[in-house]
């Protein structure tokens, strides 16, 4: 008998040309790692490498089927193969109400039967894992009427949308809060629209995605905030929860028992993650360019920031790759007269290659990840947005450079990214391939702001829990707010997320300066340039307090804003950014995502937040001193939706550019009822429009979207 084959060596007997061992030799060195429980992982790694070679094992295919299902490989089982014993584990994985090709692997079921049984779960798995398939079952069995799924990103809404309309037959699918709910409903918001709702329904079961972000307060204080009041305001209602995300290490001691849930940590994965070792000399563009030549297969490359992302694809292009996949000269052409003909995704995109990051409008960067689904592009080059939870089927991750922005990615999220590699029922096994030294590796604790409330938690976070749910060190911070004499707690708690210190503050200068200021104050419905800039003024130097999203000041903000307002076409604005004497932008590139940046950061999310805080501020500090106070919620509205009908810019995120969503409007047949276009959406005859070949498949594929 042959000496058994080392770790080692079976990993070296999977090669691009075939197996280098005999079949059953190979198998029957798997089956003795399965033979002790500390070599299951590796056993499980051995398995995966065996099914992406599943046809080079001729009649031993059998065996390695048996192998498969030991581990608990349910779903690339062939039930008909099986046997009696096997066929009832099989029935056994199989959830309820689902179709019937549907069935878990081992760990999935575990998860799934805990949810089932009411238990919450807070489950910490693999990218490869499977977890949202655990959510489609648990809606499957219909034993809930009001459901909620927080997302951590808008990209996110539309693909988890998009999923979710297989049960539009039992549940209305909400993902903006005008939408009135019906009898049975799935909400999927972020967690600032869960907090914006005025008042959900009874929520029986809610599901946090990338809980992980409850923790993260040095990223984005004001996101972590708002996702840390949604999962507070959620649990006060006593709907069971399941939250779940990527590899962490530990969660803080006495959540388990303090909100009744299990915490489900493992590290089983469906994929094999092959890791390339960086080069020993220093990197250059050259070498990147050199390994994307090689690459054949659905890759994508990791940038740390937008910028960096279109100097990478233009590096490409300049180099000649080509991925030789179907023309989108259509939607070269539409990007090209949309924004500007030199912009470098449009001008990749003709080679095949995509790019994928945060300042693109979401209906774009839905299509670029479709057609990178649907092998139409083969080259993905991204930020870590794409990494936040967009599922894509990448063979390949290139790791260019090893930062967000210019922080340095810690392991978690290096995990996070390589976990992007392999797909369940695409590709078996991953790789990755690396151009800097890894992170150490340090899994991280994940903290729970609300729970633990150390001397870290925001106040603005502590203002919104109920009294009885606060510390005693945490009540006596809040006694200062609570009898506080200048704002009341009821309008600090509504402008959630700002630093509560910063909303009085800003109080005390409008009542000292009340008589002499409240008609700078004083305007409702549409501002003058000097309103406009007198508001910009006091929440610049109230809440920003320094550059953000590439404005450094007030001022720029508010000429940014007023040429906004003014100025509704977006090729034009972008050309505009070219033509601004000093301050205008070099490239094209540079000024289509100054432009894009704004709109998203600046218009979409941030400045009408900032101006309804100080509505409400100046509004009951000038309404107390008996004096005439303005309201900026009719302006801040507009901003927020971009000075368009709302119905338009929500229809972004169902896959349809605001460009194209005006060009429709008259068949949508209202400007603000979200439900109502959607419906006359579903009627259209897109053939009989007066449309481009890009925006009739845009406009199609949105349509065969909402379910």
């Amino acid at each position: 008998m042959a000496k058994p084959l080392t770790i080692d060596e079976l990993r070296e007997c999977f090669q691009p040309s075939g197996l280098t061992e005999d079949p059953f030799d190979i198998l029957r060195a798997i089956g003795e790692l399965l033979g002790t429980n500390d070599n299951e992982s590796v056993a499980r790694e051995m398995i995966l490498r065996a099914l992406e070679k599943r046809n080079d094992f001729g009649p031993a295919g059998v065996i390695l089927d048996s192998l498969a299902r030991q581990v608990g490989f349910f779903p690339y089982a062939d039930a008909d193969a099986l046997d009696l014993r096997d066929r009832l584990a099989y029935e056994c994985h199989r959830p309820l109400s689902m179709p019937p090709e549907f069935v878990f692997h081992r760990e999935q079921a575990a998860v799934y039967h805990r949810l089932l049984s009411g238990d919450n779960v807070i489950l910490s798995a693999p990218t490869s894992f499977g977890k949202s398939r655990i959510i489609d079952a648990i809606i499957a069995t219909a034993q809930h009427e009001n459901i909620a799924v927080i997302v951590p990103t808008l990209a996110l809404i539309d693909e988890t949308r998009r999923r979710l309309s297989a049960f539009s037959n039992n549940y209305k699918i909400i993902t903006h809060v005008t939408q009135p709910p019906a009898d049975r409903n799935i909400f999927v918001f972020t967690a600032e629209r869960a907090v914006a709702c005025d008042s959900f329904p009874p929520i029986s079961f809610f599901v946090i995605d990338e809980f992980y972000k409850l923790g993260l307060m040095t990223d984005d204080e004001a996101r972590t905030i708002a996702l840390n009041q949604a999962f507070y305001r959620l649990w006060k209602a006593r709907g069971q929860f399941y939250l779940l995300g990527p590899n962490i290490s530990a969660i803080p001691p006495g959540v388990e028992r303090a909100y009744h849930c299990h915490f489900f940590r493992t590290d089983y994965s469906t994929v094999v993650i092959q890791v390339h070792k960086p080069p020993k000399r220093k990197k250059s563009l050259a070498d990147l360019v050199a390994l994307v030549r090689k690459l054949t297969e659905p890759t994508l490359i990791f940038c740390s920031s937008p910028p960096k992302a279109d100097e990478v694809a233009s590096e490409l292009i300049n180099a000649g790759i080509s991925a030789g996949v179907p023309s989108m000269k259509d939607a070269v052409r539409w990007i090209g007269a949309t924004f500007h003909p030199d912009w470098v995704f449009g001008k990749a995109l003709e080679k095949g290659i995509g790019i994928h990051h945060g300042r693109l409008p979401r209906s774009l960067a839905q299509f670029i990840v479709r057609a990178f689904n649907e092998d139409r592009i083969r080259y993905l080059v991204c930020t870590s947005t794409l990494i936040e939870g967009v599922n894509t089927k990448a063979k390949n991750v290139v790791v260019w450079h090893n930062k967000i922005a210019n922080r340095a990615i810690d392991h978690f999220t290096f995990n996070n990214i390589k976990g992007r590699s392999g797909r369940m029922f695409k590709h078996f096994v991953g790789n990755v391939y690396l151009f800097d030294d890894p992170p150490h590796e340090e899994l991280p604790f994940v903290d729970f702001p609300f729970f633990t409330q150390n001397e870290t938690t925001p106040a603005a976070l502590l203002v919104q829990l109920d009294e009885d749910d606060l510390t005693d060190e945490s009540q006596v911070r809040m006694e200062h707010y609570a009898d506080e004499d200048s704002l009341s707690l009821s309008v600090i708690k509504q402008n959630a997320s700002i630093d509560p210190d910063d909303q009085i503050a800003l109080a005390e200068y409008i009542a000292a300066n009340a008589s002499s200021l409240w008609h700078r104050f004083a305007w409702n419905g549409f501002p003058t340039y000097r309103h406009l800039e007198f508001v910009c003024g006091l929440l610049w130097e109230y809440f920003v307090k320094k550059s953000l999203h590439n404005v450094v000041s007030a001022k720029q903000l508010t000429l940014k804003t007023w040429q906004f307002w003014h100025e509704p076409i977006t090729a034009r604005r972008i050309l505009n950014e070219l033509t601004g004497g000093r301050y205008a932008a070099k490239t094209p590139d540079e000024a289509v995502e100054r432009v894009l940046q704004f709109e998203r950061n600046w218009m979409g999310f941030d400045l009408p937040r900032f101006l309804m805080a100080v509505s409400r501020i100046q509004e009951e500090v000038l309404d107390g001193a008996r004096l005439p106070s303005g309201d900026y919620s009719v302006f801040a509205a507009l901003v927020e939706s971009l000075f368009r009908p709302s119905v338009i810019t929500a229809l972004d995120e169902y896959g349809i550019p605001m460009q194209l969503g005006e060009k429709i409007q008259a068949y949508l047949k209202t400007r603000d009822d979200l439900d109502v276009a959607l419906a006359n959406l579903k009627t259209l005859d897109v053939s009989k429009l007066h449309l481009s070949p890009f925006e009739k498949e845009l406009l199609t594929d949105a349509i065969e979207g909402i379910g």
